[in-house]
């Protein structure tokens, strides 16, 4: 009896675990663009709303953040 509450509690845990697992990934992501060196000063890199399938307007009440790096 014991073994078999265990299971289910065991169940239900690795149940859970998966489900966040998966709502984590649908709501975070990250978006990365490679710039050439040889493109001009100016140019467009990409439109980060729209691959977002967001509203520009959208960006600011979802916590979009803009990070650049640099590879040495």
């Amino acid at each position: 009896m014991a073994d078999t509450q265990r299971f289910r509690v065991c169940k239900k845990r690795v149940q859970f675990y998966f489900m966040l697992a998966t709502v984590w990934e649908a709501v975070s992501g990250q978006i990365r663009y490679s710039i050439p060196e040889e493109m001009q000063k100016g140019s467009i890199v990409g439109n980060i709303a729209k691959d977002l399938g967001l509203d520009i307007k959208e960006l600011t009440h979802h916590g979009v953040r803009i990070v650049s790096t640099a590879s040495p």
